[in-house]
């Protein structure tokens, strides 16, 4: 069982339900596009778990190949500045810089005013929100443009950040891969921004460069799910699982922190982060065969 990596929680439920959703019609559907876009931020606003402020300081709403589109044009737009993340962040942004970019963690170093700053909401290797306010504030000061990464919002509780407060934060992007089992597979996503600065994703969505088949699906599970699902769902399965395996419980329900027996399982910084969705699947997808 892989205990490591990031993916939704392993629930045959939405692998019947996606099976069975008919997309051949969206294929010609010139609307979706824009139809998927109001629907999908008005999902992210609807958030009764998290308290998420500010959206509407981006007005600029563009359709990504998951988040992954997103950073590719931020480290293109700041290409001549040196990228900070903290250690145990979303490997991918090691991966692309390491060819030609510069690039440091931010324990390593202090904030210099030629830095473009990356850090995902909740933190990808802790499972919550990192103290934020000060490095926020910070970046303003020196003119470092800041990335937020949502892409785990849709499994996350206890979220709590007004984005209006903090003008450094130029870009926020969210995904749907973590929300529903299978839906890593769409590569659906939204980039946010302040402005609209006529970049390749900007181009990509005004000559509807877009996969209308996984928005068709994509746009069907935000419809009919609620952003809250995963934790009104599994929370307390989860719970169980993360008492049953010696686990600290997180605010995102694809990880629980472990202890010196989960060593393995540290990706360079402070946490053991621990994957427990095909755990939780385990129980779920047991319990329906027994039924």
């Amino acid at each position: 069982m892989n205990l490591r990596g990031a993916k939704p929680v392993v629930d045959n439920f939405f692998k019947d339900y996606i099976s069975k959703i008919d997309c051949s019609a969206d294929l010609y559907n010139e609307n979706l596009p824009q139809i998927f876009t109001d629907n999908f931020y008005n999902w992210i606003s609807s958030s009764e778990l998290n308290t998420l402020l500010g959206l509407d300081c981006f007005p600029s709403k563009r359709l990504v190949c998951g988040t992954a589109q997103a950073f590719d044009h931020f480290y293109l737009k700041h290409k001549d500045r040196r990228f900070r993340f903290y250690k145990g962040e979303f490997m991918y942004h090691s991966a692309c810089l390491k060819h030609g970019f510069e690039w440091e963690y931010i324990e390593d170093a202090r904030l210099h005013n030629n830095d473009a700053v990356i850090i995902s909401v909740p933190f990808s290797d802790a499972g919550t929100q990192l103290p934020m306010d000060n490095l926020l504030y910070n970046c303003y000061g020196m003119d470092i443009p800041v990335l937020l990464d949502f892409a785990y919002y849709p499994c996350t509780k206890n979220i709590n950040l007004d984005l209006e407060k903090f003008s450094a934060v130029e870009t926020i992007t969210f995904s749907i891969s973590k929300a529903f089992y299978g839906a890593e597979f769409l590569r659906v996503g939204m980039r946010l921004q302040r402005e609209d600065k006529d970049d390749g994703i900007d181009v990509f969505n005004s000559v509807e460069m877009i996969n209308r088949v996984p928005l068709s699906i994509a746009n069907n599970l935000v419809q009919n799910f609620s952003i809250d699902h995963n934790w009104l769902k599994y929370g307390k399965i989860y719970s169980e699982v993360c008492s049953e395996h010696n686990l600290e419980e997180t605010d995102c329900i694809m990880f629980g922190q472990g202890g010196e027996e989960y060593a393995e399982n540290n990706r360079g910084g402070k946490y053991n982060r621990v994957t427990v969705s095909d755990l939780i699947g385990q129980k779920i997808n047991i319990t329906k065969e027994i039924k």
